[in-house]
């Protein structure tokens, strides 16, 4: 059952240090024993830098957004549509507080990213697990993902990131050609370098 007082908004340039702290501690939360410590500073001084998130933040086809509940950050989500595969919107980012889990909120964000991908009309929803993270791709496979391949990706410093590729096909009545839309604005990274590390189902 959803906590009371859930909201997901935009992030804005005033959000940018409650949203590197936020993922900061979820990163430490989730990353430890998947990756060193090196690689976590590494991906989140890349990602959640002022300039990196202005940057970003200005590509109207992608999409991020924090997860309130009363009034507290306790999670956020991201989506793009990136060129090498403009059918498809790639769920970049969808995290969450460990002390969050198993309240539906994953689930929560998750339908949110999927009706953007209606609303755009776009044929897929694809992301990146790394290889051990058990719980996202238990997770995922419970939401009708399944893995279209395994891949190493390169993301600087001389760090990678060995994942899953896991994708969700929209059923073809509900597919179309993507439309423009506007709107809200978010976080755009190349589609080489965002992971997912999610929920479990619940």
């Amino acid at each position: 059952m959803l906590p009371a007082d859930v909201a997901l908004t935009p992030v804005i340039e005033s959000d940018f240090q409650e949203l590197r702290r936020l993922a900061d501690r979820i990163w430490r939360q989730h990353y430890t024993g998947m990756i060193s410590t090196a690689q976590i500073d590494h991906m989140l001084g890349s990602r959640f830098s002022d300039d990196a998130l202005r940057t970003y933040l200005q590509t109207a086809t992608s999409w991020l957004e924090l997860l309130r509940v009363a009034g507290s950050a306790v999670g956020y989500c991201g989506c793009a549509v990136v060129a090498e595969e403009p059918q498809s919107l790639k769920l970049g980012q969808l995290y969450l507080l460990d002390s969050h889990r198993g309240t539906g909120l994953g689930r929560f964000m998750l339908s949110h990213i999927e009706r953007r991908a209606e609303n755009l009309g776009v044929h897929t929803i694809f992301l990146q697990v790394n290889k051990r993270n058990e719980a996202a791709l238990a997770f995922y496979k419970a939401a009708g993902f399944t893995i279209r391949h395994a891949a190493i990706f390169e993301i600087g410093g001389g760090f990678v990131m060995d994942d899953y590729v896991m994708e969700r096909q929209r059923s073809p009545q509900n597919a179309g050609k993507m439309r423009k839309t506007g709107g809200q604005r978010g976080l755009r990274r190349d589609p080489n370098d965002w992971e997912i590390y999610s929920d479990s189902p619940d």
